[in-house]
């Protein structure tokens, strides 16, 4: 499975999280193909939550081993603004890479943090009301796209 089908799954479940089209009751997914299985884990969530602790998202190669696993592990603050939180991690059992994806529920807010394998941040990329910021492991900062 290419990068591009990974991240358009991730997408479209966000998608599908946060907009409340998935069952009160919860929901339990598995699709298996030649290269590829995808496990989906939706809790019980009650109307109007758009941020599910405790969904899950795996899609792994069975082959290689490789897999990308996404939870939803709660909200944090960020400049005054409610984000949901997930934790992305992908790779196999010796090498791995963290990732910490967090969106408002307009939409208008993300931050992508990329971790290195000493647990700091190697990068973080901010989208904020069509302004975009990233910061690089050694803290400089660069920002594009800011509005008049």
């Amino acid at each position: 499975m290419s990068k591009k089908q990974v991240i358009c799954i991730l997408l479209l479940t966000v998608a599908l999280l946060a907009s409340g089209c998935i069952s009160k009751d919860g929901t339990k997914l598995s699709i298996s193909g030649n290269d590829s299985e995808l496990n989906i884990s939706l809790p019980e969530q009650s109307e109007g939550n758009w941020c599910p602790v405790g969904s899950q998202v795996q899609i792994k190669n069975p082959t290689t081993g490789n897999a990308l696993n996404m939870t939803i592990t709660g909200t944090e603050e960020f400049e005054n603004k409610t984000l949901c939180r997930a934790i992305i991690e992908t790779g196999g059992k010796e090498n791995t890479t963290r990732y910490e994806y967090m969106w408002s529920q307009d939409k208008n807010t993300t931050i992508w943090t990329k971790y290195g394998e000493d647990g700091n941040i190697s990068i973080r990329y901010i989208y904020v009301d069509g302004k975009k910021t990233i910061i690089d492991g050694a803290g400089r900062t660069f920002n594009f796209g800011i509005k008049a």
